[in-house]
This record gives C-alpha cells, structure tokens and sequence, in this order.
C-alpha cells in the first residue's frame, strides 16, 4: 500500500471515529439530562433562597407598606434594624455559602459544555460521508449510516439553540452577592435550553444509536484506485476535518434559521459606530474620575498636613 492510500485510510477512520464518539458523548448526556437538570434547578432555588435572605437583612419601610401582613412585615423591619450590627458579617456568610454553590454549578456547567461541543461538532460533520452508497466506508456492527445521519441532521437544527450558552461561565458566575438575582436567571435560561435541546433530540431516531466501545472502521480502497484519485480523497477529508475543527466555522453554522449570519452582521454594522463611542465615553469619564480620585486624595492628605501643623 502506498503511503497516500495509508493516509487516505487512516484519515477516513479518525474522521469516522471522532464522529461516532460525538455521537456517543451526545447520547450519554441525554441520557442523563433529568439528573442534570434536576440538581441545577435546585441549585437556581438556593440562589433565589439566598437572594431573599441577603434582601431580609436590611429592611426599607416599602417592605411593610407593600406587605398584605403589615404586622409581620413590620416586625421583620424592626428586627432587620436592631441587628444592623451583625449585617456585614452575614452578608459576608451568604457570599461564602454562594461561592460553594457556585463551585458546584461550574462542575454542571462542564459537563454541559462536553455535551455542546458535540453538537457543534456533529452540526459541521459531512453528511455525504456517511451516505448508504458510499461502498468505502463499513461503520462497526451495529451502526448504520442512515443513524449517523439522523443525528447530524438533529444537530443541524438545534445548533442555534447553543448561543445562549456562548459565554464565559468562569467568568459570568462569580460569588458577587449583589448579582446572585442575574446570575439564578441565566442558570434558568441554561436549564429550559438544555432540556429543550435533549426534547428534540429525542424526537428524532438519535436513540437507535447504539454505542460501542470499539469504534474501528473499516476502509475499502478500490485496488484500481489511481494516485492521483487518492491525492484528491485525502485532500477533501482533510478540509472537512478543518471545517469541523474550525472555530470561526462553527460560530457561523449557529447563525440560521431564524437569525442569519448575514442579519447578524448587518445588525453589528449598524450599532458598531456607537458602540464605539459609547467605549470612549466611558474612557474619557474613566479619565475624569481617576482625575478626581487623585484630587480627593491629594486635598485629604494637604488637609491631614494642616491639621497636624
């Protein structure tokens, strides 16, 4: 075998086999999307259980007024009064128990992310590959490509669902206890997404998928196969593994249906001049605060001096 006919199989079998353990990594989510979902919902309740008792430690008087029980309400505004002691400590106390719940909401949320990435990854993945005509490639027993199909197909239509999760995670939920209220909305947002990407996923023929733990894939190559024809295979199979490794690709792919890439970048045409003004307001009022933080400090110092002498 010439070493273009050796490259030309083993690409077709890692394209194959990236595939199928895309698929695999799929199903095993969904699998499991009810458990998943379940704990990150009882995890959106404890943040908004503790949003209620950072909101409870310093009571205004439209906590009574607005109350349907005056009296309870106005017994917990004197109480909130009377322990204005203690206030910073607990504020800092809820901040820890949020951090830890936090921790365990990050830990979901990579799970999730294995899971996104394989849909992105089975949205971009050649579909003419795994056509039933295609006498060179043999899927492991057990596995047909119309299923390989189906699940592409699924993915192509719930690919736009996954912008709502093209954010920084790490970065989006820190344990700031002013924001806990934002942050147990977008873990809402996140759970209804992902279970509604599993529904339809689940409509579709994704479950005859069987997984298998070998996925060696057999490679027939014609014998009167010429060289050339083979430069030309193992050049195509190349491009689509970079299309499904390409980034900048896949983003585009998430832009369809109802929100097109090209709407898209109209709508970034349109508001980038202001955007970038509003960037340099922001830095010049930046400038004037930093301008005016080095005179309160310079006045405070002058004034510390005059006491002094």
């Amino acid at each position: 075998m010439s070493a273009t006919r050796k490259d030309l199989q083993e690409a077709f079998c890692c394209y194959t086999a990236d595939t199928l353990i895309d698929i695999d990594t799929v199903k095993e989510f969904c699998d499991k999307s009810s458990k998943w979902i379940l704990k990150r919902e009882k995890e959106s309740d404890m943040m908004k259980d503790i949003k209620t008792r950072a909101d409870n430690i310093d009571l205004s008087i439209g906590h009574v007024t607005q109350s349907q029980t005056k009296g309870k309400a106005f017994l917990q505004y004197i109480k909130s009064k009377v322990t204005q002691v203690t206030a910073d400590r607990r504020r800092a106390e809820l901040e820890e128990e949020l951090a830890a719940l936090l921790k365990s909401t990050l830990e979901g949320l990579g799970e999730l992310d294995c899971f996104l990435d394989a849909v992105e990854n089975l949205a971009v993945t050649s579909l003419h590959l795994f056509m039933e005509e295609n006498q060179v490639l043999h899927l492991p027993e057990g596995i047909s490509p119309v299923t390989v199909q189906l699940v592409i197909i699924a993915a192509r239509k719930i690919c736009p669902n996954l912008l709502e999760f093209k954010r920084d995670a790490d970065a989006f939920f820190c344990p700031k206890l002013q924001n806990v209220e934002v942050l147990a909305y977008q873990l809402d947002k996140y759970i209804r997404t992902t279970e509604n990407i599993c529904v339809k996923l689940e409509k579709s023929s994704f479950f005859d998928f069987c997984p298998k733990m070998n996925y060696d894939t057999l490679v027939d190559l014609a014998v009167d196969l010429s060289e050339d024809d083979t430069q030309m295979m193992l050049h195509h199979i190349n491009q689509l593994e970079e299309l499904r490794q390409n980034q900048s690709f896949q983003m585009m792919f998430l832009f369809q249906e109802d929100e097109p890439c090209s709407g898209f970048i109209d709508e970034f045409k349109e508001r980038k001049p202001r955007t970038e003004q509003s960037l340099k307001d922001l830095e010049d009022h930046a400038v004037q605060l930093d301008q005016m933080n080095m005179g309160a400090k310079i006045s405070s110092v002058a004034g510390s001096s005059v006491g002094a002498v």
